[in-house]
C-alpha cells in the first residue's frame, strides 16, 4: 500500500475531532468535544449564540486544528460543518500585517448592501446565506450539490434570509 506525503495510507479515512454543540430553546449552549465536556474558559461567561465565534476559536485552538462541528438546534435540526485550520504561513502573515485589518475597516461603504424581508417571528434567528447554485431533489428526497468555488464571487448570486422558526425564506439578487 502506498503512502501519501503526510504518511497516511491512501484511501484511509481522515478523522477530525468532533465537536457537538447543543442549543437549548433559550439559546444556552452545551458543548462536547470527542465525547468530553467542553466548558467555557470562565464559568461566569457561558457559551451562547453571541459567543459562537469565540466557541469555534476555542474548539479549533484558534484555527490551528481542523474540527468537525455538529450543531443540534432545539427544534431538532442539525447542521454540520468543518472548521478548517489556517495554514501556519497565513496565520503568521496575518499577525505581521495589521494593515489588513485597517483596510477592511476602511472599505468603501458602496460594498455594503441591505437585504430586508418580512414574515419572520419576532426575535427569531434569521440565517443570511449566499446562494451560488441550486440543486434538484431526487426521488428518495435527497439532494446533492457540487460547488464551483469561482461561483462565490459571481455577482449573479442571490442573498437568502431564512427564518429558523418561521421557515420564511426571502431572496434578493445581488446588484450587478
Amino acid at each position: 500500500m502506498s503512502n501519501s506525503p503526510a504518511g497516511t495510507p491512501l484511501g484511509s479515512p481522515i478523522a477530525f475531532p468532533l465537536a457537538v454543540i447543543t442549543v437549548s430553546e433559550r439559546g444556552a449552549i452545551n458543548v462536547s468535544c470527542n465525547g468530553n465536556d467542553f466548558p467555557p474558559p470562565t464559568p461566569d461567561a457561558p457559551w451562547s449564540r453571541a459567543r459562537f465565534g469565540d466557541l469555534l476559536d476555542a474548539i479549533s485552538e484558534h484555527r490551528s486544528h481542523t474540527v468537525r462541528v455538529e450543531v443540534h438546534e432545539f427544534d431538532g435540526s442539525v447542521f454540520t460543518d468543518i472548521v478548517h485550520a489556517v495554514r501556519r504561513e497565513q496565520a503568521i502573515a496575518d499577525v505581521q500585517s495589521p494593515s489588513t485589518m485597517r483596510r477592511a475597516r476602511h472599505r468603501p461603504t458602496d460594498q455594503l448592501i441591505e437585504v430586508t424581508g418580512s414574515g419572520f417571528v419576532p426575535g427569531e434567528d434569521v440565517t443570511v446565506a449566499l446562494s451560488v447554485s441550486s440543486a434538484e431533489g431526487s426521488a428518495d428526497g435527497s439532494a446533492r450539490a457540487v460547488i464551483d468555488m469561482s461561483q462565490l464571487v459571481d455577482h449573479r448570486s442571490e442573498i437568502l434570509l431564512i427564518g429558523r422558526v418561521s421557515g420564511v425564506i426571502v431572496t434578493e439578487s445581488l446588484p450587478s
